[in-house]
């Protein structure tokens, strides 16, 4: 892979990343599920708004160049959206397992 594809990819996988991290964080004391059911349209807004400026820097060629992206395949793509959503089970699992003190939650 080529390093601006592959530095394109890392972002994304970062960005989703972060998001389950907010998602967990946001149910500590719930499942994914109902945490995201609950209505928040303040984390619906951001949600959007960071998606819509993630495809603007990976498929708008001067901000792709800005950001130094290269362009990315969709198996890259799956897999950014894979390592995101593994962080997102991991950290969901070392909820369930009453390690939530250890990931800072101070509950």
């Amino acid at each position: 892979m080529p390093e601006a594809e592959a530095r394109a990819t890392t972002f994304v996988a970062l960005v989703v990343a972060n998001f389950g991290l907010i998602i967990v964080n946001r149910s500590f004391g719930a499942s994914v599920v109902s945490a995201l059911a609950r209505p928040n349209r303040a984390f619906w807004a951001m949600a959007a708004a960071t998606a819509a400026l993630l495809a603007a820097a990976l498929f708008i060629p001067p901000l792709r160049d800005l950001f130094h992206f290269g362009p990315v395949h969709l198996p890259a793509m799956a897999a950014a959206f894979g390592v995101g959503a593994a962080v997102l089970l991991g950290l969901e699992l070392l909820k369930h397992l009453g390690l939530g003190s250890a990931m800072g939650s101070g509950r």
